[in-house]
C-alpha cells in the first residue's frame, strides 16, 4: 500500500463544504491537523503550526479558510502548499463575484493556486469555469464557486496524491489581489453617477446578508434603496 503523505487541512466554518473536503483529504493522506474558521478569523491556529514545525508535513490545505499562512509554515511544507480561490484568476483578492457582475463578464469559477507570501498570487494549478447566469447576483454567484470548490479541491487533492506534486495550468493572475479597503471604496457611489452606474452596482452587490452599494453624503454612508435607486434615508427629499 502507499504511503500516504501528511498533511494539515485548514476549512471554512460551513459544514456543507468543509464535511466533504475533511472527507476527501482523510481518504487520500495522513491528515496529522485539521479546522474549520469562521469568515472573521485572522489568526492562524497554533496547532497548525505546531504541526508544520514538526517537520514532516509534506501538504498544506487552505479550502475557504480566511486567514493569511505565515511565511515560515509555507517554509516547513516539504511538498505542496495548496489554496482554493472562489474566482477566476481574473479576480485574485476580494469582491470577486460583484467584479466579476460588474464587468459583464461571462464566466467566473474556481482557481487552485501554490501559497506564496503574495495574496493570491503564487503559481496557478488548476481553474474550473462555469457560466455566468442572467440572474445572478454577486450571492447566487459566489455560492456557486463554493460549492464548486469542493470538486476542485477532490481534483487537486486526488492529483496530489496519485503523483506527489502538482503541474501548472498555465493560467495567469490577471492582477494584484484586490484588497478590502479597495473594495470598499469601489463600493461607494456619488450623486453624480449614473441611474445605469448605480444599477450595475446594486446588481453586482445584492446579498441577504452584506450591506451595499453605498452613497457618501455629509461623510455617512446611506444604502441604495434597490426599488428608486436612491439613497435610502434621502428619498423623497432633495440630496447633493
Amino acid at each position: 500500500m502507499p504511503v500516504k503523505y501528511r498533511c494539515v487541512l485548514l476549512a471554512t466554518d460551513r459544514a456543507d463544504l468543509a464535511g466533504p473536503a475533511e472527507a476527501v483529504a482523510s481518504a487520500l493522506f495522513d491528515v496529522v491537523h485539521a479546522s474549520r474558521h469562521a469568515r472573521q478569523e485572522t489568526a492562524f491556529p497554533a496547532a497548525a503550526v505546531d504541526a508544520v514545525g514538526r517537520g514532516d508535513v509534506d501538504v498544506l490545505l487552505n479550502f475557504l479558510a480566511p486567514m493569511i499562512v505565515p511565511s515560515r509554515v509555507l517554509d516547513g511544507v516539504r511538498r505542496e502548499a495548496i489554496n482554493f480561490h472562489p474566482a477566476t484568476p481574473d479576480w485574485p483578492g476580494i469582491g470577486s463575484a460583484s467584479y466579476a457582475l460588474y464587468r459583464g463578464d461571462a464566466e467566473f469559477g474556481v482557481t487552485a493556486h501554490r501559497m506564496t507570501a503574495t495574496i493570491d498570487g503564487g503559481e496557478i494549478v488548476r481553474v474550473a469555469r462555469f457560466p455566468v447566469e442572467r440572474g445572478d447576483t454577486c450571492e447566487s454567484l459566489f455560492d456557486r464557486a463554493l460549492r464548486r470548490s469542493v470538486s476542485v479541491f477532490r481534483d487537486v487533492c486526488e492529483d496530489l496524491a496519485r503523483n506527489g506534486g502538482l503541474r501548472p495550468s498555465g493560467d495567469r493572475w490577471a492582477r494584484p489581489a484586490i484588497t478590502r479597503r479597495e473594495f470598499e471604496r469601489w463600493m461607494l457611489l456619488s450623486p453624480a453617477d449614473s441611474r445605469e452606474e448605480v444599477a450595475r452596482k446594486v446588481r453586482a452587490l445584492k446579498h441577504s446578508r452584506l450591506p451595499g452599494p453605498f452613497f457618501l453624503i455629509d461623510g455617512e454612508l446611506v444604502p441604495v434603496d434597490p426599488a428608486s435607486l436612491a439613497p435610502a434615508a434621502q428619498i423623497g427629499r432633495k440630496w447633493s
